[in-house]
């Protein structure tokens, strides 16, 4: 029964910790880490005649992390006036998400669709496709997602193969981002970026150290971290007080266990 009430405790706690911070929001300072520093300055370079490709393959269940890195990409892109193309991978749902964020921060930018960006929806075939991608981009897209052939499309005209392409930025739950860089970073030298959840981070720093990614976005701290450099806070930055208080519940919570677990150790030591 006391481990029960001890559990209930720590989700009131939590859930007390969250509420708060979302009723009365505190501002947080972010300090940039060197990958998100190191995508902004790769997509600041970009050439404003060549198309950024985001493949935005992730679903609602990761909507948290990924869709916050994906509009303040977007947005960075349609700051700077760069061509863009959305599709995806994995999920059959991010290019439809993405493909939203879009139509609401495009319109900010006076960036029109079809003349400015693009989307090229859900793409089967992994690896086939990336390769085939690279050696003739009308050929492997046909249309975007509203049935439209895609040299019919005036931000594609001059597009047609990888060498038209400035850079991809993956932004995903899942480790997709070998098959960039194996077939676009490892024959043709494309630049790749990646955005992914927290969790998967540990398994890209051996990609990003070698080279092989121009920088990356570590779950919603990478949005808010990128939102930060484009100096326009959303929903990354909304979403780091309630995470920030309720880790400082969890660290508090933690520190408490291991006192009262050494003092009643001591005590039991007693003669």
């Amino acid at each position: 029964m006391g481990d029960y009430r001890t559990r209930r405790l720590i989700w009131v706690l939590l859930a007390a910790a969250v509420m708060g911070v979302l009723i009365y929001p505190v501002r947080m300072r972010m300090l940039v880490s060197p990958p998100a520093y190191q995508l902004y300055r790769a997509v600041e370079a970009l050439p404003k005649n060549k198309l950024l490709i985001v493949s935005c393959s992730w679903e609602a269940g990761t909507k948290g992390e990924n869709a916050p890195q994906t509009e303040a990409i977007l947005r960075h892109a349609f700051q700077r006036g760069l061509p863009v193309a959305i599709f995806g991978l994995n999920y059959a749902a991010g290019p439809m998400l993405a493909g939203d964020i879009a139509a609401q921060v495009a319109p900010e930018y006076g960036r029109k669709y079809g003349r400015d960006w693009v989307n090229w929806g859900y793409r089967t075939g992994g690896s086939q496709m990336v390769a085939g991608l690279a050696r003739d981009i009308p050929g492997t897209i046909r249309q975007d997602v509203n049935k439209t052939p895609v040299d019919k499309i005036p931000v594609m005209r001059g597009v047609n193969n990888i060498k038209d392409v400035s850079m991809i930025i993956e932004i995903t739950p899942s480790l997709t981002v070998p098959i960039f860089i194996r077939y676009l970073y490892g024959v043709y030298r494309t630049p790749i970026g990646y955005a992914c959840t927290g969790v998967m981070a540990p398994e890209a720093f051996p990609y990003l150290d070698s080279g092989q990614l121009v920088g990356m976005l570590k779950g919603l701290t990478g949005a808010a971290e990128y939102e930060t450099l484009i100096g326009h806070p959303a929903k990354g930055m909304a979403g780091m007080g309630p995470q920030s208080f309720a880790h400082l519940v969890v660290i508090a919570i933690i520190l408490l266990g291991n006192i009262l677990y050494l003092r009643e150790r001591a005590r039991s030591r007693r003669p």
